[in-house]
């Protein structure tokens, strides 16, 4: 059994979620105020993450008179260089902090910066938490933190679009070019749009093919270095980037707009199909000025009939977790943990994602493209995140510019290959 599972009877008898563990110093007086620093990424005051967020933490500081939240926000970029470069030394003005696992984390972990969490969740609260959900946080025997949702990357197709086209909803390799050639003769249309402008939905492409030629558990196991990357399949993924590009599918140059110019085209009628995460169904549903009234949500056609088509691009990838040089690690364990779960049983209702704790689901509830999500999600089973959380800064960067150089003209999935042993085989 896990260590988490054997915390004392007592701490399990109070529920996180409505006041101060009995085993947290927090619980002795009133009085003796602890401040917590949090870090976190969000800023945008529209977003449906944002308000939730703050109306937990507002949530918290109610429930807990002698505690104080001092937030500490930054948009996404800005904020992975501030954590950084704030954990190249002790990090001491962070109590809690917003981050991405396994392979960022990984290097905090390695680095003895994360305060493992087994001493604070309890049986209780582990109840509550989808079985299988916190691998991505779990390393040797130790817990670091707890989901909050899992994502998925999908394809959003405009069964209007294809049904103008005469085309069908592809589900093979063979379908995917059949239905571009025919939607390539709908006039302004894009058969499908990707942002690649944006270097992760580039990664995010080419990560979708290769899940599809190598599955999903060799696909992690060569990121993390636990084997080489040499599989012919992570070759003829890039091959078959390069040669969609050349048919069209993409577009004349699918790097010349990022996400934001690839969702005005899908919004508008312009695009066929986008490459997005399963946050973009709420986009979809919520944007009054949308032309698109009909999607069907499907994973990333498979590629060859040795792969499973239940593996998936996604998972738990994120949480809060707590700086092993807090001050007050009992606190900072408690706020992490409510936090978490608070976050996560929203997920559905807030349409940021799938819940990784366990929730009644009215589907009645849900917009019309997010139940045909939903129904795809529980159709898959393992998950294999976007590789920018997996792999160390330097492979990272590697990855993305190599995966944009498969939508230019001369592409070479040999260069692409070479690049990627020699920066995988070299990560911290």
């Amino acid at each position: 059994m896990k260590n988490w599972k054997k915390v004392a009877a007592v701490c399990m008898s109070i529920a996180v979620l409505t006041g101060v563990s009995a085993c947290s110093p927090a619980a002795k007086q009133e009085s003796d105020e602890v401040v917590l620093d949090v870090w976190h990424q969000f800023t945008d005051p529209e977003s449906e993450q944002t308000k939730t967020f703050l109306a937990a933490v507002d949530n918290y500081e109610s429930e807990h008179e002698n505690i104080k939240i001092e937030l500490h926000g930054l948009d996404t970029e800005s904020y992975k260089t501030k954590i950084s470069t704030e954990f190249a030394s002790s990090a001491s003005g962070i109590d809690v902090f917003y981050y991405w696992s396994p392979g960022k984390l990984k290097q905090l972990v390695n680095a003895d910066k994360v305060l493992p969490l087994n001493d604070y969740v309890t049986d209780e609260v582990m109840s509550r938490v989808k079985e299988g959900s916190t691998s991505a946080f779990e390393f040797g025997d130790d817990l670091y933190a707890l989901p909050i949702d899992s994502y998925m990357m999908c394809l959003f197709c405009n069964k209007t679009l294809f049904e103008e086209a005469g085309a069908e909803i592809p589900s093979t390799y063979d379908e995917l070019i059949a239905a571009g050639e025919k939607l390539q003769t709908l006039d302004g249309v894009t058969p499908l749009v990707i942002g690649a402008k944006d270097s992760w939905l580039a990664g995010a492409l080419y990560e979708a093919v290769a899940l599809r030629e190598v599955g999903a558990g060799e696909v992690q196991a060569a990121l993390l270095g636990e084997t080489a990357f040499t599989n012919e399949g992570f070759k003829r993924a890039a091959e078959k980037v390069i040669e969609l590009n050349q048919k069209g599918i993409f577009g004349k140059n699918p790097l010349e707009d990022g996400e934001p110019e690839a969702t005005a085209d899908f919004l508008n009628g312009k695009a066929a199909m986008q490459l997005d995460g399963s946050w973009f169904a709420g986009t979809i549903d919520n944007t009054e000025e949308s032309v698109v009234t009909d999607v069907e949500v499907i994973t990333f056609p498979v590629v060859s009939e040795g792969q499973s088509r239940t593996d998936y691009a996604g998972g738990a990838s994120a949480s809060f977790f707590v700086n092993k040089n807090t001050d007050t690690p009992a606190e900072a364990a408690d706020f992490a943990i409510y936090i978490a779960e608070q976050m996560g049983s929203k997920a559905l209702e807030i349409g940021s994602g799938f819940p990784c704790w366990n929730v009644d689901v009215d589907e009645s509830a849900l917009s019309p493209t997010f139940v045909s999500l939903y129904n795809l999600y529980n159709s898959v089973e393992t998950g294999i995140q976007n590789w920018d959380g997996i792999l160390d800064a330097n492979a990272t960067a590697v990855h993305l510019e190599q995966a944009q150089s498969l939508l230019v003209e001369g592409a070479s999935a040999e260069s692409f290959m070479k690049a990627h042993q020699e920066a995988i085989s070299t990560q911290e």
